[in-house]
């Protein structure tokens, strides 16, 4: 889940072009990080980085969704897990303020951090049985 401090960095201190990672850097970084690592663990699963914010127009959720789409990529090309953390926060963005997940739209509260839980198990295949089954 790496990214979302490089995106944020754009919009909270816009005029310390240092502290953020522009989108084709991003690439070429998480790329190159994968490509170590890969051979030395057992598996990877990648996950978006995410905004929680409904509007998909607003300025920081359109370039968020830009990286996550760069992580959906590189998924595909090592062939690693992917879960789409920001899907996970749309879906639940329809029932609650997103202030409510997170005061900041970017560190999530309990509930937040059950939605990312949630997409994470079910990416590795977790059975949900009992009364919250699926």
């Amino acid at each position: 889940m790496i990214g979302t401090n490089d995106v944020w960095r754009q919009f909270d201190v816009p005029r310390i072009k240092e502290d953020a990672v522009p989108i084709d850097e991003y690439e070429k970084n998480l790329d190159e990080l994968i490509s170590k690592t890969l051979p030395k663990v057992k598996g990877m699963i990648l996950m978006t980085p995410f905004y929680i914010e409904p509007n998909k127009s607003d300025a920081m959720r359109a370039v968020m969704d830009r990286y996550g789409a760069v992580v959906k990529k590189l998924a595909a090309k090592h062939k690693t897990l992917f879960v789409d953390t920001q899907a996970a926060f749309d879906g639940l963005m329809p029932h609650y303020y997103p202030a409510t997940i997170a005061w900041d739209r970017v560190h999530p509260n309990h509930i937040g951090t059950m939605a990312l839980a949630r997409a994470f198990l079910d990416a590795v295949g977790f059975k949900w049985g009992g009364a919250q089954g699926r």
